[in-house]
């Protein structure tokens, strides 16, 4: 592709290169750099493509923001933003003729962009979506990254969904995401605001900054409609900003305070949540199998999405009784011994909302175990401490993804902010999740939070595959399992304990077997 034509949109403030020049492909590492390619120098937090541009060994044009010496270049204001544009530019601006659906908040961003793509596919519209689980196609899993992806996988993805046919994307857009550039001048013809929360403060260095980059979505012309929670502190300044805005439509959500769409008569028990929605005046009544408080709000936020794009409201009440939880996003396997419940929660909000909502469905104690990420925001550890200290009987503080920091460090600064007596460390997660298990009694109900669905540890730069998988044997996600079929399973490793075992023998006799099991699987 010509030069001229990638740069299509782009400010250029200065270049030394024909704009005729044939452009073999964009790169960014400057290791891959090949003759005839296009080098966009990114400045990062530890190092600067520019200072890479003399190692280059063949003929390339460099995009940057200050001017090279001895190479041809092409000189931008901001060079991430020009990335973003010349990728669409590559791919043909791929979303044009598809609509497109940004999902932003701190907590409910995954759930409720699954929940929109599984309404508006009932509904037979034909969706591509893009976030932390993965990214699919019609239905179809097409690979996983980053939450957003970078500018160039972004745009490939948006180009594969064209040409199969894709009538909307939805796509979770984050903070990073937005702070970066990564959708360039792409607009959203609908944007939801979930709510926001402290996370990645070890990012945005305060709360402040870290929300003025969400809400800096809505406001800088990202989006033709926002749909926001009017129940989240931030949704409410939000909105009253979009008061004075006439480039965006501003549609709000909730339960408490007045909205455009609200629900009533909140109801919930072991089969799930019941309530009454209205939608801009449509009344739609919900039955669904989804626990909590916090999935009526991505409900409410995902349907009033759909609303807006003609959805309704009759299919709307057929197509939420279809969803299913997300992997990982509170999963409830229900045993003879008690409920578990695995959950991505790893933020105090976040953590919360899954203890609270676990609460209200526990017959006896609630045992939480949980963990925090290393080189992450510190000053959520202590928190979520005292937020497991307000609803658990029973703690058990364990590894989540340290990092570089020493798990023992992190789990000690938790311990701040613990206030109860029944608490036990184990660094170890598959020997903590062993303990947990051991320790149910008839009724019990276990949490198993931060990881979520992922199968990982992060550990000094590697992912060990030692993390804490559940799976269904011989049966469908979801669905409940026939007796002595439920599994919990350490990636790589025997099985590690087996629920609902038909008498304490066997119960013993597979847990002997899994310990030799493990011992021979960390030989190997």
């Amino acid at each position: 592709m010509k030069l001229e034509n990638l740069l299509y949109g782009v400010e250029i403030q200065k270049t030394n290169v024909d704009l005729n020049t044939e452009i073999k492909e964009i790169k960014i590492d400057s290791r891959k750099v090949e003759k005839g390619d296009l080098f966009v120098c990114l400045e990062g937090v530890n190092d600067d493509g520019n200072n890479h541009i003399g190692e280059i060994d063949c003929a390339f044009v460099a995009l940057t923001e200050k001017e090279p010496k001895n190479a041809k270049f092409v000189l931008v204001k901001d060079a991430r933003k020009a990335y973003a544009q010349v990728c669409e530019n590559r791919f043909l601006r791929p979303l044009e003729g598809m609509k497109f659906v940004a999902v932003v908040g701190t907590n409910g961003k995954t759930s409720t962009a699954h929940y929109i793509d599984s309404i508006l596919s009932f509904a037979g519209v034909k969706t591509g979506l893009i976030g932390t689980e993965g990214h699919y196609i019609l239905g179809e899993k097409v690979g996983q990254s980053l939450t957003t992806p970078d500018p160039f996988e972004l745009n490939e993805l948006f180009f594969k969904m064209r040409t199969r046919g894709v009538d909307v994307v939805i796509a979770e857009v984050s903070a990073h995401a937005i702070y970066l550039e990564k959708l360039g001048d792409i607009k959203a013809d609908v944007a939801v605001l979930t709510n926001v929360s402290q996370d990645h403060l070890d990012y945005f260095k305060d709360f402040a900054n870290y929300q003025s980059v969400k809400m800096s979505y809505f406001e800088d012309g990202h989006a033709r409609t926002a749909v926001v929670n009017m129940d989240d502190e931030s949704g409410r300044i939000l909105l009253k900003r979009l008061e004075n805005n006439p480039d965006v439509k501003a549609v709000s959500f909730g339960l408490y305070n007045p909205a455009d769409c609200f629900a009533v008569n909140v109801a919930e028990d072991i089969d799930g949540v019941r309530f009454v929605a209205n939608l801009n005046d449509e009344i739609v009544e919900v039955k669904s199998s989804l626990y909590g408080e916090f999935n009526v709000y991505n409900l409410l936020g995902a349907m009033s999405v759909c609303s807006l794009l003609g959805i309704s409201g009759e299919t709307l009440m057929h197509a939420v009784r279809k969803i299913k939880a997300v992997k990982g996003r509170f999963s409830v396997l229900h045993t003879e011994k008690g409920t578990i419940i695995v959950d991505f929660a790893h933020t105090p909000e976040g953590l919360k909302n899954l203890l609270s909502t676990a609460r209200t469905i526990t017959k006896s104690r609630l045992i939480t175990l949980f963990g925090c990420g290393g080189e992450r925001d510190k000053s959520k550890r202590a928190q979520m401490g005292k937020i497991a200290s307000k609803y658990s009987d029973f703690i058990v503080l364990t590894s989540d993804n340290p990092r570089s920091e020493d798990a023992l460090d992190i789990i000690r600064q938790i311990e701040w902010g613990v206030s109860i007596k029944d608490v036990k460390c184990i660094v170890d997660r598959p020997e903590a999740v062993r303990f947990a298990l051991a320790e149910m009694e008839e009724g019990d109900t276990l949490v198993l939070a931060g990881k979520g669905n992922e199968n990982y540890l992060e550990i000094k730069g590697k992912k060990y595959r030692t993390a804490i998988s559940i799976w269904w044997r011989g049966t469908q996600d979801n669905e409940r399992p026939r007796k002595n079929t439920f599994v919990l399973r350490c990636v790589g490793c025997a099985v590690l304990a087996r629920c609902a075992a038909r008498d304490k023998n066997h119960a013993q006799a597979q847990s002997k077997a899994n310990r030799a099991g493990l011992r021979k699987a960390t030989r190997a």
